[in-house]
């Protein structure tokens, strides 16, 4: 079920912001992509005042740009830009351990494992959009289980900007791969979890975004996104 499917009117402006993060992320909404203020607001049966409102909010996040007249167009990221919001992420991720309390909630864990048994399924199944939405999950539930809300603002921002270019990237990478990964990185982020090795756990992220970047920079040119 994708993210059009589970909306329903009237909505908040907090869940407008969900929907159309989660299509950013999501790749519905692919960097370039024009959105009209005046087409969002009849879908969402609002005014175009609250509307902006959560406009500015994914501009602040670096996910959209103000375009002339009333378009707002989705971001797109250069490999340089891309490269520096990885060493940021490498840096929180190692120090994660600083904002994260132990014991680690049992719904954390259930629902990697979760997520883990879904990533398996995609070995016999290639769809794109469900990897992308197994791997966005996975950063949802480690994000909540970080206890400091700046920390988790900043960690679950910093995916946002840059999981939709690793998912555009999936193509021109080897599926199989892919999925294997995902899938092994998810089980062994659960396994310190569990162990309550909150310092192996920053690493093996850290190692996680640096092997990732490294994928995505076999396939992408230097002034591409």
């Amino acid at each position: 079920m994708n993210v059009v499917e589970t909306f329903q009117s009237p909505n908040s402006v907090s869940e407008i912001y969900e929907i159309l993060r989660n299509r950013i992320a999501l790749l519905e909404y692919s960097p370039g992509t024009k959105l009209s203020e005046n087409i969002l607001a009849a879908e969402f049966g609002i005014s175009r005042t609250p509307l902006r409102k959560v406009l500015h909010r994914l501009e602040f996040e670096h996910l959209l740009v103000r375009s002339q007249g009333s378009y707002t167009t989705v971001t797109e990221v250069d490999a340089k830009t891309l490269s520096q919001i990885y060493e940021v992420r490498m840096v929180l991720a190692e120090n994660l351990y600083r904002f994260i309390d132990l014991p680690i909630p049992a719904r954390t864990i259930e629902t990697l494992q979760s997520l883990a048994e879904d990533a398996e399924q995609l070995k016999h199944k290639k769809d794109i959009h469900l990897l992308g939405r197994i791997h966005r999950d996975v950063e949802k539930a480690l994000s909540g289980a970080i206890s400091n809300a700046r920390a988790r603002e900043v960690t679950e921002n910093l995916y946002c900007e840059i999981g939709r270019i690793w998912l555009s990237c999936v193509p021109k990478l080897d599926w199989g791969e892919e999925v294997e990964l995902l899938s092994s990185d998810v089980r062994e982020l659960i396994y310190a979890l569990q162990g309550g090795d909150l310092r192996g756990f920053g690493f093996r992220r850290r190692n996680q975004a640096a092997i990732t970047l490294g994928r995505i920079c076999k396939v992408i040119s230097p002034g591409e996104a």
